[in-house]
């Protein structure tokens, strides 16, 4: 039986590299990107990383750093970021037959179909082509497991010696070992600080010393996540690329406001407008929502002010992806968590009690009915293929709102290039 092949391809600082798509005049330049309202940094180029820049770092921490060597600051465009994502999974999608889209960055090619003699070359083909038709740079690890591609193309980012692709499956595992004494044990996929801070006192301090443990022993003193992390170190599979995402047993949609709300109308259109994009994201996997919960709170870091949380749960009469439906039950929930007289910052709703939308549970009297369940059906399908065709939010409910002075800042983004016309790059 021919032995797997996987190949980890991870785009370099990617949401900074799709800034640099479109701006030519920063790409040798210091860049950040901030988080959700530009509180804090979600991104950085090498240039940043040199400066000190550190990831999760406030931007009011940093901002002589800014100002100093003249770093150029954007806020997140998701709008940009996912589809220039899209485009880069197609073009990998032209190299195997199988592809697991890990992450907005990430995803494993199966290359068991390459001679092991062409896989080096084959990689360079991959970033030649990817930074070609979408000019965002990536890296590439092989190897024999999901855990060591992952080890590798942590080593092709840390040593440019590499030339952005290693190969480990060619490697004698001698060489492998001693390059995999270098590499922190909490750094190994599937680890994490907190198993790394049990491990030490046990003398597993490296990515080298956890392979050479029992692995039995790890899953009793730790878990089975543990347990297949040694395996794949060993060079061992345990974990088949998943070409097809499991479904959520949950959805969540929260976000800071850009600036407090007091007012019981603009938090109705906050919630009205966080649900409706948790339904959405519920009828894209093929499901129903059986219980909303919805919660609120004030600013916890900001101690001059009165502090107040709260959150309420219930569950629908059937389970239903029909927009309404979720929206009702959500706006009633926050009319009994609300309280007025206090600042908030924050709002969330959470879909939970899936159901899949191919069984239909109806009820003993005869309450449910078949024809309106699929004309509500049709109604959501002709909403999300026009908001998908025209742009999000093209149609909208009027609890929504259409000002939403409350919504995040991003005063520092960039243009929507590649989905809004009326942002499309110009040349003068």
């Amino acid at each position: 039986m021919k032995q797997q092949i996987f190949a980890l391809v991870d785009c370099n600082n990617f949401y900074v590299s799709c800034e640099r798509v479109f701006m030519a005049e920063i790409r040798q330049h210091p860049v950040i990107v901030l988080s959700n309202n530009d509180s804090c940094v979600v991104a950085r180029s090498n240039e940043a990383k040199a400066l000190g820049i550190a990831m999760g770092m406030p931007l009011f921490q940093c901002q002589r750093l800014v100002e100093q060597h003249h770093i150029a600051v954007f806020s997140s465009n998701y709008a940009l970021y996912q589809d220039l994502s899209d485009r880069v999974m197609t073009v990998l999608s032209r190299f195997t037959s199988t592809l697991e889209v890990y992450s907005i960055d990430e995803a494993w090619l199966d290359l068991s179909h390459v001679p092991a003699e062409k896989l080096e070359t084959y990689g360079q083909e991959i970033r030649r082509r990817v930074l070609q038709e979408t000019g965002i740079p990536v890296s590439v690890g092989i190897a024999s497991t999901k855990v060591l591609s992952k080890v590798a193309c942590e080593l092709v980012k840390r040593h440019q010696v590499f030339q952005g692709v290693l190969n480990l499956f060619a490697w004698p595992e001698k060489e492998v070992d001693a390059w995999l004494a270098g590499i922190a044990v909490e750094d190994v996929w599937g680890i994490g600080k907190r198993s790394a801070e049990k491990l030490r006192p046990a003398g597993i301090v490296s990515a080298r010393a956890l392979k050479q443990s029992d692995h039995a022993w790890i899953r009793h003193y730790l878990n089975v996540a543990a347990q297949r992390a040694v395996l794949e170190l060993q060079g061992v599979s345990c974990l088949p690329l998943e070409t097809r995402k499991k479904p959520r047993q949950g959805i969540m949609v929260s976000l800071t406001f850009g600036r407090t709300i007091e007012d019981l109308r603009e938090l109705e259109e906050a919630i009205a407008t966080y649900a409706t994009s948790a339904v959405e994201k519920v009828r894209r996997q093929g499901s129903r929502a059986m219980q909303v919960s919805v919660f609120i709170h004030t600013n916890p870091f900001d101690r001059r002010v009165p502090q107040y949380a709260r959150n309420a749960t219930a569950a629908l009469p059937a389970a239903s992806a029909f927009t309404p439906d979720i929206l009702d039950l959500a706006v009633a929930l926050l009319h009994t968590i609300y309280v007025p007289g206090y600042a908030y910052k924050k709002a969330g709703v959470f879909l939970s009690a899936f159901q899949t939308q191919e069984v239909i549970q109806t009820d003993l009297f005869g309450l449910f009915s078949q024809e309106r369940y699929t004309m509500q059906e049709r109604l959501m399908r002709v909403v999300d293929e026009i908001n998908e065709t025209w742009g999000r939010n093209t149609l909208c409910f009027g609890t929504q709102g259409m000002k939403r002075p409350w919504s995040m800042r991003q005063l520092r983004r960039s243009q929507r290039y590649t989905t809004r016309w009326s942002e499309i790059l110009t040349v003068s």
